[in-house]
């Protein structure tokens, strides 16, 4: 009974035994990515993989209940972070266990191009100047635990194991990825996340963001549609100044995305339009999307482009399991190597605008 229960690497017929050994021989190289599933979309393709089930240490139907708990959440509490994604804007990292930081370069614009009759002509040598940049790749985690006589008696009376703290903790895991890539990455007591100096920052406070003030009761309480209009038109302006000339998306909090649904005027040219529905009809304004962790006095117009903000991912939310000394607790780690990396150019010139309500 007590080999039945104990899955340890160095015990005999343990699906842990050579887990290191045939992942090297496998794939060349050791990684979470190796081990498990890539993310929560990869274990609905590899759900049945006895491959991916063997690295387990619970039984196959237990690990799948897990698995299955976490692709349900998918990508719940994911407003920001799911756009980013769903527009390719991703710079992946084949071993991110071993990436503990990123470095990228600015540089600035140098020379200009010519126009003669023949092409041996000389040109301008040209240097560029260089800016370096970068970013902390830190791990955002989350651990749930199942002791060995609550999964026995699962298994023993035929009922289905509770995973209702499983997709709690995936939630919270989406949670703060939604909040570093709005608000930054900071640690349990709000100081900003730091590693030898270099911080994580999310939209509201990228460095060179355009800023732009708002009038707090036409955003909210007392709804004016002329009043929005014009200052997200200010908000697009700083933009194009900025050589950053769309398409653009508008990220906002709940009470200002239903301040949006209000009447935008009574004039007959306008009847019956919202005004979220007349900003649509500005050119260069691709969507207005409803972000819960966006602040209530915040607005944030952006440039869905690389050179503006992107995603570094090394591994999607993830559930890694190990088991204790003793074998009686499984325990699970929701983990996720994905942080949001806001750019400017050489210049300052940024993609963001954050409009604040006063």
């Amino acid at each position: 009974m007590q080999g039945e229960m104990r899955f340890l690497a160095g015990s005999k017929g343990s699906p842990l035994s050579d887990l290191v050994i045939r992942s090297l021989q496998e794939t060349g190289g050791w990684s979470i990515e190796n081990m498990r599933a890539p993310g929560f979309r990869q274990i609905r393709a590899l759900e049945n993989s006895p491959e991916l089930r063997n690295l387990a240490p619970l039984p196959t139907d237990s690990q799948r209940v897990i698995d299955d708990a976490v692709v349900e959440v998918g990508l719940q509490r994911l407003s920001f972070v799911a756009d980013i994604m769903a527009a390719g804007l991703t710079y992946n990292l084949t071993d991110p266990l071993s990436v503990t930081q990123i470095e990228w370069f600015a540089s600035n614009k140098v020379g200009a191009a010519q126009r003669t009759m023949s092409p041996s002509a000389r040109g301008e040598n040209k240097l560029p100047n260089l800016l370096p940049y970068r970013l902390p790749v830190y791990l955002t985690t989350d651990v749930f635990e199942l002791d060995i006589r609550t999964l026995k008696a699962s298994r023993r009376v035929g009922m289905p194991l509770d995973t209702a703290l499983i997709k709690q903790c995936t939630r919270s895991v989406n949670e703060a990825l939604e909040d570093a890539a709005i608000n930054g990455a900071t640690t349990l007591d709000g100081q900003d996340l730091k590693v030898a100096g270099y911080s994580a920052p999310g939209l509201l406070n990228a460095p060179n963001a355009n800023t732009q003030n708002l009038t707090a009761a036409a955003w909210s309480t007392a709804p004016v549609g002329l009043t929005v209009y014009n200052e997200t038109q200010a908000m697009i302006a700083k933009l194009i100044a900025d050589k950053k000339f769309g398409p653009y998306r508008m990220y906002v909090g709940t009470t200002v995305s239903a301040a949006l649904d209000a009447d935008y005027d009574t004039v007959s040219g306008s009847r019956g339009l919202s005004i979220r529905e007349r900003l649509l009809k500005i050119d260069s304004l691709q969507a207005i999307r409803t972000a819960d962790l966006m602040p209530a006095t915040k607005v944030v117009l952006v440039q869905m482009t690389s050179d503006v903000i992107d995603m570094v991912v090394g591994q999607r939310p993830t559930v890694i399991p190990w088991t204790s000394i003793d074998g009686f607790t499984f325990y699970n780690l929701v983990m996720a190597i994905m942080i949001p990396r806001v750019r400017s150019d050489y210049d300052g010139n940024s993609g963001i605008c954050v409009g604040t309500l006063v």
